[in-house]
């Protein structure tokens, strides 16, 4: 079987071209990053390790691309492929949209039949995203009625955590062994059909998406603006401080509490994945910087994502907020010069106060009661 896989970063070779290598695909990998590609294509294989034990795994069957360069090699690939996937975060959804749209062009064209595409983001319906930015390109039209005669477009839950390390002058790909991957399979070309071995194939893919958005990458975010308040260096440290890691247990309960009364979640069986989310976020070996974790506050302060999401939620079955409040106030002060986000949210507080950063960046408006918590937070924290 044959894959075509946008992104060849920590996720893309770490996470999905690892679990495509062991379901018998041969991969190939769309990238920018020429060096990367170099490599890749050297040896036809790349490296990774896996945290947990420092275990060194090889890749093989692999194949890499620049869509700079060899854009039609990256077209007739998808013509061939059996699964298409992407990893390149969902800010980067329509740059890989014209490329790929057009090898789907050529595909239905040819008379090619149906193909699973699935963006594989850290981010609600990340799919239904990466659709969108193929109707709206203007590099390779192609419409919403094309792509449905050509494809089938599954959303996907994704949780592992994926650092990197640079190895002989090649970024090499850590990864935590314990992941999840959730795919909406009633989208999929054939709902029988489990292409990827190890991930969980299910009808309800909603909830799934909310609890990894809503209590894991909430309590990892709230654990990152924390920890960069407090000075601490890595996740590992901030969490060794019993005052942030209560806080960080706070949110994560508020976040879960919500999650109960909106779908069938027992709080108890939140409880144990807080715990398991906890154990491994906080292992040393990870040496996972809060300045990653916290990186692009402007989209993990928006109204759907990880804190304002869950806080809403939280809001709108009258539960406690509290903590939640307090983690997004803390991301308001989150002023990590190398990150543009960070500095373009300080600047707009620099120049028209909380207030307005509030409601801009996380939609948020003064008749609303977290609105209030916010900002009282915040004006707590920088007193």
């Amino acid at each position: 079987m044959k894959a075509v896989h946008f992104g060849a970063g920590n996720i893309g070779r770490g996470f999905i071209g690892e679990l495509l290598y062991e379901s018998g695909f041969s991969t190939t990998f769309v990238d920018v990053v020429k060096a990367t590609v170099d490599y890749i294509n050297e040896t036809n294989s790349y490296e990774m390790y896996i945290i947990d034990n420092n275990e060194k795994k090889v890749i093989k069957n692999v194949k890499a691309f620049s869509p700079i360069t060899n854009e039609a090699d990256i077209v007739e690939a998808i013509c061939e492929a059996d699964l298409i996937t992407t990893s390149v975060c969902v800010d980067n959804l329509d740059k890989i949209a014209p490329t790929l749209a057009k090898g789907l062009k050529e595909r239905l064209n040819r008379g090619i039949g149906k193909v699973d595409v699935m963006a594989c983001e850290n981010a609600f319906y990340a799919t239904d995203m990466l659709k969108k930015a193929l109707v709206e390109n203007t590099k390779a039209p192609v419409t919403e009625e094309e792509l449905d005669k050509v494809g089938a477009f599954p959303n996907v839950a994704v949780d592992r955590i994926a650092l990197s390390t640079v190895i002989n002058g090649v970024r090499v790909p850590q990864i935590q062994a314990a992941f999840e991957l959730v795919i909406e399979k009633d989208k999929m070309v054939n709902p029988e059909a489990q292409p990827i071995k190890g991930a969980e194939y299910v009808e309800n893919l909603g909830m799934y998406l909310e609890r990894k958005l809503y209590v894991f990458n909430c309590g990892h975010a709230a654990t990152a603006y924390f920890g960069y308040h407090n000075n601490c260096e890595t996740i590992h440290d901030a969490l060794e401080v019993p005052e942030i890691k209560a806080d960080v247990v706070a949110v994560m309960k508020e976040s879960a509490m919500a999650m109960t009364k909106k779908y069938p979640f027992k709080f108890e069986e939140l409880e144990a994945y807080i715990e398991k989310i906890l154990k491994r976020i906080s292992l040393e070996a990870l040496h996972d910087e809060v300045v990653r974790v916290g990186r692009s506050p402007i989209r993990k302060l928006n109204l759907k994502d990880r804190l304002v999401g869950p806080a809403l939620l939280a809001e709108s079955y009258g539960l406690d907020n509290t903590h939640l409040a307090k983690a997004i106030a803390t991301g308001y002060t989150f002023d990590y010069k190398e990150d543009e986000q960070a500095v373009e949210i300080q600047a707009y507080i620099a120049d028209n106060g909380i207030e307005k950063a509030v409601e801009k960046y996380s939609g948020l408006t003064p008749d609303q009661k977290l609105y209030q918590l916010v900002i009282e937070n915040y004006k707590a924290i920088k007193a």
